[in-house]
């Protein structure tokens, strides 16, 4: 797949997530308890899904630290498990990969040669997150994410 990678701004748009770890092999299933949980919380408090599905990663000993949830209009009232979480107002690179989800990792090898391209580096201890267009219930070949990917600062 051909990558097009981008150089954008996150604004720092409120998420409604819930948090969980889970080793790779893990992921899918609990993805998807944590958007279930999460849209019957919005359903129960009355809070509109403003957006994508959206899950928000960062690597710690050996572990994927997970948020997963749905793009809110603001902050929410925590419960069931679920709480806000407000991305980042930062540059961030970003590219859509379509296909399976296992061969995301491709999107990401883009992001990071197609950034050094551009003159800069994405940051490898920042919070990653990606957006989820189709659901998991779409034939893998028409699966789309956009990866996002945050940015060091640029230098002055």
């Amino acid at each position: 797949m051909n990558y097009d990678v981008t150089i954008d701004h996150e604004s720092g748009r409120f998420l409604a997530v819930h948090a969980f770890e889970a080793k790779p092999q893990e992921m899918a299933e609990k993805q998807g308890q944590a958007f279930g949980t999460v849209a019957a919380h919005l359903a129960a408090i009355g809070v509109p899904i403003e957006g994508s599905a959206v899950s928000c990663y960062e690597m710690r000993d050996n572990t994927f630290h997970v948020s997963s949830g749905f793009v809110v209009g603001g902050p929410i009232a925590p419960g069931d498990g679920v709480g806000s979480l407000q991305l980042p107002d930062i540059d961030v690179a970003s590219t859509t990969h379509i296909g399976p989800y296992e061969q995301l990792g491709l999107a990401y090898a883009a992001l990071k040669e197609g950034t050094e391209a551009k003159g800069r580096h994405v940051d490898e201890s920042a919070m990653m997150w990606e957006e989820y267009l189709t659901g998991p219930d779409s034939p893998p070949e028409e699966i789309t994410t956009v990866v996002h990917w945050p940015l060091e600062t640029a230098a002055a």
